[in-house]
């Protein structure tokens, strides 16, 4: 008589080819890319990204470790900025925010660093952080925003 364990052990190993079948193809990629924007909000209040394929395909590319570098670059950047001389040519984060909040910027750029799993909605909030001209790291003077921003963030990474 079989036990359980071996009928398990005899089932085959998940492959790698049978991933790519489920992975979406190069065109709803391609058009997850181009609505990062609007894509990226959905995921910021909440949309589930199994909702749709070019919204899983946009939490895919989130969540991909080359973007969540590139993220916490921006991040980084943010949290340094203030020591740079002032420049005419690019937009510069308030500076009391960005000095209030250095530590917060630079750990949540840590964790993106960190190479484990984390959920979109964490990864785009921080994104929306970094490229939001309009946000609370460019907008907000005392650095209150932004640190309700950053725990927003945080807190959306791990579920």
């Amino acid at each position: 008589m079989a036990t359980p364990t071996a009928h398990v052990e005899a089932l085959p190993d998940w492959q790698p080819d049978r991933v790519r079948l489920l992975a979406p193809g190069p065109l709803v990629r391609a058009a997850a890319w181009l609505r990062r924007s609007k894509l990226d909000r959905a995921l910021i209040e909440g949309t589930d990204p199994a909702s749709g394929a070019q919204l899983a395909a946009r939490a895919a590319q989130l969540t991909g470790r080359s973007t969540r570098a590139n993220i916490a670059t921006g991040l980084e950047r943010l949290a340094l900025s203030v020591d740079d001389p002032p420049s005419r040519i690019r937009v510069r984060p308030a500076r009391e925010a960005a000095i209030a909040n250095r530590s917060a910027l630079l750990d949540l750029a840590a964790v993106l660093r960190r190479g484990g799993p984390v959920y979109a909605n964490g990864v785009a909030r921080a994104r929306q952080l970094v490229v939001d001209g309009t946000g609370p790291a460019y907008t907000d003077r005392r650095g209150e925003a932004l640190a309700r921003a950053l725990e927003l963030a945080a807190v959306g990474l791990n579920g």
